[in-house]
């Protein structure tokens, strides 16, 4: 069947808890996804295959701009290209939308996903000091134009 990227329901909110528990240390619960989902401010993408979700992406598009707050794969499903294949939907989604511009902040030591958005052409533009908490760490601040 293949890998389907979609717009999160109310269907989905445990299972992308679960992956944001698993990806994340300081993570958002259940009440928050469904309460971002529900006012509007942040939207989100889901990538199913056979009914599981196996990762997703949040983001905000303000004006012509777009923020991605979150991009996370679940652990069993890493490496099989997730993560490409829900930011290049979300770049393509917000295109169609308006962005021309992208921004979005990532720990410096995640060096897999700083790869995967140079792969897309984000390029690195400052270091937030202290961005993270536990453990405490600096984000690497990127942008796409």
């Amino acid at each position: 069947m293949g890998v389907i990227i979609e717009p999160l329901s109310r269907d989905f909110v445990d299972p992308v808890a679960e992956i944001e528990a698993e990806c994340f240390s300081v993570p958002f619960t259940k009440k928050d996804i469904s309460e971002y989902l529900e006012n509007g401010l942040w939207r989100f993408f889901v990538a199913r295959e056979s009914g599981t979700v196996l990762g997703y992406i949040s983001f905000r598009i303000v004006f012509d701009e777009c923020h991605i707050c979150n991009v996370a794969t679940a652990p069993k499903a890493r490496r099989r290209g997730v993560g490409s294949l829900l930011v290049s939907h979300l770049i393509s989604y917000a295109k169609e939308q308006g962005a021309i511009k992208f921004f979005l902040e990532v720990r410096e030591s995640n060096l897999a996903a700083i790869k995967l958005y140079e792969k897309f052409g984000f390029v690195r533009v400052g270091v937030s000091k202290n961005h993270y908490t536990m453990p405490r760490e600096n984000a690497i601040l990127m942008n796409l134009e």
